[in-house]
């Protein structure tokens, strides 16, 4: 089973941040579809033609991944594809034991994977209890679908590109920092917006916030995310990465609303916005562990 060298990590290059900004910018163009504008279609034609519209744009991503040509494969998968003799059991030793080993092989490799894990963490779970907020303030659906289905969309459209372009200018490590923090004070927006009520204005002031430091810290770690994997394994890599980043959150997340009516909203915030403080430190650490020069 032979292994690629660390010179063989996939390099983060101008076009790559680009890449990890289009790569948020598409998959919240798709959240809106799937979200506000199934709503919409709901509301207006029924639930069974707005499935049938979701299925259909299922299409467009089969449809991408079908007329894109296959990148030509270098030295090292060549080897790769070499050394495979075309059995099953080769097949999983190239495709799914090897991409493993050889990330776990690496110095530092739990710091990495629990920097993964945690990086969006405190972002992703305050997110959970937005729209409980939204609604116990009286905010009306029409409302919160336009200000965050809407509204929001361009906010993290905007955090997208604006991370990625932090990434060109700072470099990896740099943005990391930068971005996690912001994620972490923007969380607080939510007790502000508590103490507020029901405040169009505020709200907009919410979601922008949040929305925008999101999207700069996804643009962020999209990058990072990529400059770990390595050119011979680079699916299974990713598919490790994006997966674990959302294991915790899903599993922890459901706990959310128990924490609210035990603790109130206000101490829910501010604990979730505490959780970006050790991040910082495995921004550090990672960086150690896996250095990039981008």
């Amino acid at each position: 089973m032979n292994f690629v060298s660390a010179s063989q990590l996939t390099a983060i290059t101008p076009a790559g941040t680009a890449g990890a900004a289009a790569i948020q910018i598409g998959y919240r163009v798709g959240m809106l579809a799937s979200g506000a504008g199934a709503l919409y279609l709901a509301d207006a034609y029924g639930f069974h033609v707005a499935y049938i519209v979701m299925a259909v744009l299922v299409t467009v991503g089969i449809a991408t991944v079908l007329l894109n040509p296959e990148p030509k494969p270098n030295a090292a998968a060549r080897r790769d594809a070499e050394h495979a003799s075309g059995s099953a059991v080769d097949w999983i030793k190239l495709h799914v034991i090897a991409p493993f080993a050889d990330f776990m092989s690496r110095p530092g490799w739990i710091a990495i994977l629990a920097f993964t894990v945690l990086y969006k963490f405190g972002d992703a779970i305050s997110g959970y209890m937005a729209t409980p907020l939204y609604i116990e303030l009286g905010f009306s659906l029409s409302e919160i679908a336009s200000v965050t289905k809407v509204f929001g969309l361009g906010a993290t459209i905007a955090g997208s590109l604006l991370g990625g372009l932090t990434v060109a200018r700072w470099g990896i490590p740099r943005a990391l920092l930068a971005c996690g923090v912001l994620q972490s004070i923007t969380i607080l927006l939510y007790i502000v917006q508590a103490k507020m009520g029901h405040d169009l204005g505020m709200l907009a002031v919410t979601v922008a916030g949040e929305n925008l430091t999101g999207g700069m810290g996804s643009a962020a770690l999209v990058a990072y995310l990529s400059s770990l994997t390595r050119v011979a394994f680079t699916a299974t890599q990713y598919a490790l990465f994006s997966s674990v980043m959302l294991l915790l959150p899903k599993f922890v997340g459901g706990w959310s609303g128990w924490a609210v009516d035990s603790y109130g909203y206000p101490a829910f915030f501010i604990c979730t916005a505490a959780l970006g403080a050790p991040v910082l430190v495995l921004v550090w650490l990672a960086s150690r562990a896996a250095p990039v020069t981008r």
